[in-house]
């Protein structure tokens, strides 16, 4: 796998880690170790793929376990989240603003400024695809612009690892196709490591061979692609 990290590094460690929302689970005794590269998780809606994410980029807190992001414990660990990009599974563009602008105001949230927010601005807009309609209001972006400027949003600053939830949902065949390729590309060519989420097993497949198959809060199965979809077969 390609990445920033080392091979022996860990990207996401979980030991015996659960979240519940009082009589909820959100995931249970969840042990799980991702490594640099392309991580898909899988999972029908419910199985607790975004509680996992929510997790990981300390938004919550677990009640029992541990988990660790880059070697860190992410709950209240401000540092942390510069390390990270987020592109979230829910509509979070602000209609009214261009691409430029929604850009800036990301890379402002994280300290960017001045020449160097413009330059990284027209970078990302360029790795993404969408430079030419970054004086665009986002409100007139079709489906697959607007998943594109959000990975924009999660890459502004550079992250070692980019978490996205979902982001080939609700995209025809060819989108879908251009965004599997750019995800493999923010890899393979600018050294993220990538940890997608999707309820699809056959869009994963075609990103990576490693997978998390995720069903009612637990780990069921890790591994090699070919390996879980045998598993499912047998069962």
């Amino acid at each position: 796998m390609t990445g920033r990290a080392s091979e022996s590094d860990t990207v996401i460690e979980t030991v015996a880690l659960s979240k519940w929302y009082g009589e909820v689970i959100g995931v249970n005794n969840f042990n799980l170790r991702i490594r640099p590269g392309i991580t898909g998780i899988v999972g029908p809606n419910g199985s607790g793929k975004s509680t996992l994410f929510k997790l990981a980029l300390g938004l919550i807190r677990p009640n029992a376990g541990d988990i660790t992001v880059l070697g860190e414990k992410p709950w209240r660990n401000a540092p942390l989240h510069s390390s990270i990009g987020f592109c979230p599974d829910y509509e979070s563009l602000p209609t009214e603003a261009t691409g430029r602008e929604y850009l800036r105001l990301i890379g402002g949230l994280h300290g960017m400024k001045g020449d160097a927010l413009s330059k990284r601005t027209t970078e990302v807009s360029d790795i993404v695809g969408m430079r030419r309609a970054l004086d665009r209001k986002t409100g007139g972006y079709s489906r697959g612009m607007k998943q594109r400027m959000k990975i924009a949003g999660a890459l502004i600053h550079d992250p070692d690892l980019l978490i996205l939830d979902e982001p080939l949902s609700g995209t025809d065949p060819l989108v879908r196709k251009e965004l599997i390729d750019l995800i493999k590309s923010l890899n393979k060519d600018h050294g993220h490591s990538v940890v997608v989420s999707s309820h699809v097993l056959f869009e994963i497949e075609r990103m990576t061979h490693d997978v998390v198959l995720i069903y009612k809060g637990r780990a069921v199965a890790t591994g090699d692609i070919y390996e879980i979809r045998d598993l499912i077969d047998k069962h």
